[in-house]
Formats: structure tokens, sequence, C-alpha cells
């Protein structure tokens, strides 16, 4: 049987978002745990001749924070004062007569060393150039998605969703190389995006299996006949993986990621890294054996997708790394699993049939859109900013000079207010947490825009505070506001 592999990965913009208390930390937590050894791990086995193959979703808007100067920098000066609150605990422990707090200690000043080492010396700061060449050497696939991580289908206009996929495929190609293949948040998917996604030239989409007919079985379909295929992740299976409940992450032996000192075990005893570490290669012998007997079952040709995230492997269960690297190892040596990325599958095992996709869960249902009356505030503000957007593309189809920077601009802000991360925080109730407070922000930021765009003449005034937003809010430096030209 054929096995995929496909590692999502995404963070908010987090640029210049600040060190303390949260900030930047969560971009760099997912370097560090997850993105970093992910990148080790699939440069040793490929350095070590066992051809791994993965497919990697990087959100856009991640690919452009890792390329970001300012974002490298911040990234090390934040692994280097981890380093010295490791050294400062080690001390104490030390002179507390603590062994296993110093042996906890030095296990983590090692770590950290050695993603500091990684992350300047062998990838000199540059991970998605080193993702671009695992790419040329067919270690890694590239997905293309929604260029800022939008959630398509609650969008308000088709220009949206056209931006975001058009912008997302260009900025991947840019840093990583020509994808294939396109991932959505959620995998959401509704009828109409089929066309865009086959225009832009993209080969096949991942969906949730809930947008199938009831009936259909979720292999590969064609999307749009013979222009666009459609894969389906096994989620039974990937619950090995991401369920605290019902898969690993919940052992007793694991650290507990709810302690930030790395001190405690899920069990409540002290945590020992040895032992966990290795609970966790005998998990990774578990899930190939499950993967083994669902090959069992499957027709010989079948592809099995299997769907990880890399801000859940590391971060939220930080010995995902080495269970992924047992895994993967594991897979590439046995003889009865054929490691495979969907790129690679569907130019070998062309879809049969034809399938119109419906809505995925996310989109209706029980989700219903992340509900809730925040969210539809939310959303109705969103809606309404991407109407101005439009009219700003029709009324102004020949800007130049500063207009045309202010166009572009507020396009960018208009894309960072859609980011997914706010409405699924909304719904949670949390917009009194400054970060989540930031889609406001950016619609503020895009109102002044639109006026300024509007004006006869922009002043020295206007002119300052565009500077500072291209600043302050700069991914995406190819961003043509005509994108959003009906």
């Amino acid at each position: 049987m054929h096995v995929a592999f496909l590692i999502i990965a995404h963070a908010p913009y987090l640029r210049r978002a600040g060190r303390r208390p949260d900030g930047e930390d969560t971009l760099h937590t997912l370097i560090a745990q997850g993105l970093l050894p992910l990148i080790e791990m699939l440069a040793d086995l490929h350095g070590a001749g066992l051809a791994p193959r993965v497919a990697l979703a990087c959100s856009p808007l991640l690919i452009e924070q890792l390329a970001d100067p300012v974002v490298q920098k911040h990234f090390v000066l934040w692994i280097e004062d981890l380093l010295a609150q490791r050294q400062a605990g080690l001390q104490s422990a030390e002179a507390a007569g603590n062994s296993h707090a110093a042996y906890l200690e030095r296990f983590y000043l090692e770590w950290g060393r050695r993603r500091l080492h990684a992350f300047t010396e062998r990838f000199d700061r540059g991970l998605p150039q080193k993702i671009r060449e695992l790419a040329a050497a067919r270690v890694i696939e590239p997905l293309s998605g929604a260029a800022s991580h939008a959630y398509l289908p609650l969008l308000g206009r088709e220009e949206s969703a056209r931006a975001q996929i058009e912008q997302g495929l260009l900025h991947t190609t840019r840093h990583l190389g020509r994808p294939e293949g396109l991932w959505l948040p959620g995998c959401g998917w509704r009828p109409g995006l089929e066309q865009i996604v086959a225009e832009v030239g993209l080969r096949y989409v991942v969906a949730d299996p809930s947008s199938l007919p009831p009936d259909q079985q979720p292999y590969p379909v064609w999307a749009l006949h013979r222009r666009l295929a459609a894969v389906f992740p096994d989620e039974a299976i990937a619950r090995h993986a991401w369920s605290a409940e019902l898969g690993y992450p919940g052992d007793p032996l694991y650290r507990d990621p709810a302690d930030p000192w790395g001190y405690t075990a899920l069990s409540g005893e002290p945590y020992d890294p040895y032992h966990a570490l290795r609970r966790a290669q005998d998990h990774a012998t578990h899930f190939t054996m499950a993967l083994l007997a669902e090959a069992a079952r499957r027709p010989a040709d079948d592809m099995l997708l299997v769907l990880l995230d890399a801000g859940q492997i590391g971060p939220r269960w930080v010995e995902g790394t080495t269970w992924l690297q047992a895994v993967m190892t594991l897979c590439a040596t046995h003889t009865g699993l054929n490691l495979t990325t969907p790129g690679e599958y569907l130019r070998a095992h062309r879809p049969h049939e034809t399938v119109t996709l419906g809505e995925s869960s996310w989109a209706v249902g029980g989700h219903g859109g992340w509900q809730g009356a925040v969210a539809e505030e939310y959303w109705q503000a969103v809606h309404g900013a991407e109407a101005q957007m439009v009219q700003l593309a029709s009324l102004y189809p020949s800007a130049m000079a500063e207009r045309e920077r202010t166009l572009n601009q507020a396009a960018r802000e208009l894309m960072l207010a859609q980011t997914s991360d706010w409405p699924a925080l909304l719904s949670a109730g949390t917009d009194g947490d400054e970060r989540v407070a930031r889609w406001r922000t950016y619609l503020t930021r895009f109102s002044q825009l639109a006026t300024i765009a509007r004006r006869a003449r922009i002043d020295d005034a206007d002119r300052f505070l565009l500077e500072q937003l291209e600043e302050i809010d700069g991914p995406f430096g190819n961003l043509n506001y005509r994108v959003f030209a009906p």
C-alpha cells in the first residue's frame, strides 16, 4: 500500500508582536519544536539514503515570516534567552541538591543548543531555502495554501477567494518551488472553488471526506474532470497522533504540555525524557503495525493519506518528533509500505470517478462557521471590507505611484484580517485577548487606507502612515490590489 504523510504548519502574523507575555512566542515555539526538528530529521534520513517522502503544507503567511530577517533575528534572541533561563535553572537545582531537576535542565540545555546550532549554522537561518532544497531532492512535496490562511467557504466575495488562492500560489512558488497541490484550512471547501484552483494550474486539492456524497468512498476522485483531483486524509489513522484521549499524546510518561518548565509528566510524576522517548519509539512501532493492518483491508494500489500538524507534533506533544522520525524510518524500510506523496501517487494512479464536492463539515452543521455574536460581528466586518476592496479595485484600475502603494497596502491589511485564526478564537469567547482582537486593528488600518486612496492628493501625514503600515504589516511584498478586481 502507498502511504503519504501530509504535514501542515501555520502561525498567524506575529512579526514584531512583542516577546512577552506571548507575542511571538507561538511562532518561535513552532520553529524550535516543530519545523526545525522536522527539517533536520528529513535531511538526516535523506543523507542516510532512506529516501523519506512527505508532503508539506506551510501556510504562505508562515513561509513569509520564516524568510523575514526580523523574525530570524528574534528567534535567535528568543532561544538564547531560553538557554540563559535553563542555565540559571541548572545552577539553582545544583545549589539545592535537586539531582532530577539538574538532570532535566542539562537535557533542555543540550536540546536548545542543538536547535540553535541547526538554525544558525546548519541552515544559515534559511528554513525556506532548506525546504526548497529538499523539495528539489524529492524529499518534500510542497503544497500551496490560502495566502493568509483564510477560511475560503465563509469569505463574502469570489474575488477574495481568488486573491487568496493566487497569492498563496505565487508566494509558495517564490520560496519553495512550484507546488502541485492545495491545502486549505480545515480542508475548507465549497462548490465553485474547483474552477479557480484548476485555472491557476494546481493539480489536486486535499479535501475533507465530509465533502463527498454520503455513499462515496474516500478514494481519490476528480473534482473537475481530468483537471483537478481531490484526495482525502484518513482521520482514524491520524487520531493516534493528535488525540490525547484516544491516541499516543495522552500517555502518562509523556511531558505535561501545561507545565512550561517541563518538570512534570502527564501522570503527575517527575518527567523523565529517557523513558518518554523510549515510549515514543514503541508508539512508532504500534503506528506502523496499524498502517500495515489498514493496508491489509485496502486495495494494493490505494493511497493512505496521513495528516499531521506541526503545531501538534512537537509544540503540544514534545516527544512527537521522535515518534515521527521512528515512523518515517520504519515506513522507509518496510517492504509492505511504499512512501509516496499525493502528487507522485496521482501521476501513477489517476482517479476513476468525477464527483462534485460539497461544503466541508466546518462550513455547515455543528461548527456553524464559528458561531457566536462576536464571530458574527467579525464576518460582517470582513465582508464589508471585501466589498470595499472590490469597489476600490474597480474604481482605480490604473492607479500609480502612492495611490497604487496605498491600495496594495489596503489589500494586505484585508488579507491579514481574513486569517482564519481570528474567527476560530472568537468563537471560543476570547475577543478580550489583545492577540485575537488584532482583526479589528487590521480592518481599522484598511479603512484608513481606503479613505486615503480616494483622496485627490496624498499629503505628508498620509504618506507617513502608509510607510509605517508597509513596515508593520509587510508580508506578500508582491501583492497587487488588482487581484481583487471583479
